[in-house]
């Protein structure tokens, strides 16, 4: 093909084609005089190569661009560590100095006791093994000694010890009761009116179900108040398709005396018709025998009982007239058992006629 530029031509044309501006028809005329022109080619070459300035310019924003690169991963690198570190210092913080605040729940009482000067002794730690209670702190307002404390967690290698462990985190207090009328530690009810306060009253009270229809409800009444345990395995009924609603516990076998089941079936049977509130009757069935109650019967005799109790303590406890009204606060309930152990388990010698149905 004819190559019909001259090399003046071409080297004027020579930046636009180096920058790809040309027409088609121009780049493909340049190209031809380029394949045959060994001048024009060295041209070319010359002003495609970058300068020795734009070589070093080029070269110094590459070392730039290098270093801005490293001292941006140092600087996200070092981010990373503080934030790291102000999270892990800022946990340790909260958990070894700051602490939390305890529910009462937590709260365990591992001695309670009131002693011959009338000061309650207490043994006081918290159920989160890993963590111990700090910086009690008391206020008494109309006879009512409030503590409050912060959970914080301990340093676990002192307490990797077995049961030293247990003696190094409780708290032992020593409170005078004179004028108090109530002890309370971290919102857990623990002294009222003369009454100590049972874990297992707490944990009752929380089961405590409106309707007795509720099996799994019921089921976790009678594990808490530990009837198997106490009388043998047993199945469930339960009659609630009309009153009076029925909770019956068929027994396989026990190895009790019969008055022995007696009163350790009312004594139970009791609290279970108190902690239900539609309950009507309670059916502890044996292979040779049974016991059968009603709420009603329940109430008349604690009513009875608690007058029989009121005259030799010189107490002036509530007669309720429902057994119901002794699930309504811890207080209530505590006296309730204390009442049916002196009834059923002999506890005093206190005895009161139980009319059966």
């Amino acid at each position: 093909m004819k190559n019909d530029l001259t090399c003046g031509v071409v080297r004027d044309l020579l930046p636009s084609y180096i920058e790809g501006l040309l027409g088609e028809d121009s780049q493909e005329a340049v190209d031809r005089h380029l394949e045959t022109c060994p001048a024009c080619t060295a041209q070319k070459e010359a002003m495609a190569a970058p300068s020795e300035a734009e070589a070093e310019e080029a070269a110094k924003e590459v070392d730039f661009l290098k270093r801005v690169k490293k001292g941006t991963v140092k600087k996200i690198v070092l981010a990373v560590v503080c934030t790291v570190l102000l999270v892990v210092g800022g946990y340790l913080l909260k958990e070894f100095v700051i602490g939390r605040t305890p529910e009462a729940e937590d709260i365990s009482i591992a001695i309670a006791e009131v002693n011959w000067k009338n000061e309650l002794n207490l043994l006081v730690d918290t159920y989160n093994g890993a963590y111990m209670l700090r910086g009690l702190k008391s206020t008494t307002v109309d006879g009512v000694l409030t503590y409050t404390a912060k959970e914080v967690r301990v340093n676990e290698l002192p307490y990797r010890l077995g049961w030293a462990a247990s003696l190094l985190k409780q708290t032992h207090l020593n409170i005078p009761l004179e004028g108090l009328t109530e002890v309370w530690i971290c919102g857990r009810p623990v002294w009222q009116e003369g009454m100590i306060i049972d874990k297992e009253t707490l944990d009752l009270l929380d089961a405590k179900t409106p309707y007795c229809g509720d099996a799994p409800a019921l089921g976790n009444i009678a594990k808490l108040l530990g009837v198997g345990n106490q009388i043998g395995r047993y199945n469930i009924s339960l009659q609630t398709s009309e009153r009076p609603y029925r909770w019956t516990l068929e027994f396989e076998e026990t190895e009790e005396t019969t008055s022995e089941i007696s009163g350790l079936s009312r004594f139970l049977g009791y609290q279970m018709l108190a902690l239900v509130e539609n309950l009507d009757e309670v059916c502890f069935q044996y292979p040779s025998s049974s016991g059968f109650f009603t709420a009603e019967i329940a109430s008349n005799s604690l009513a009875r009982l608690t007058e029989v109790y009121n005259d030799k303590h010189a107490t002036s406890w509530p007669v309720h007239e429902s057994i119901k009204e002794y699930a309504e606060s811890p207080l209530e309930y505590q006296r309730m058992v204390k009442l049916l152990e002196e009834m059923f388990l002999g506890t005093s010698g206190t005895t009161v006629t139980v009319v059966k149905p």
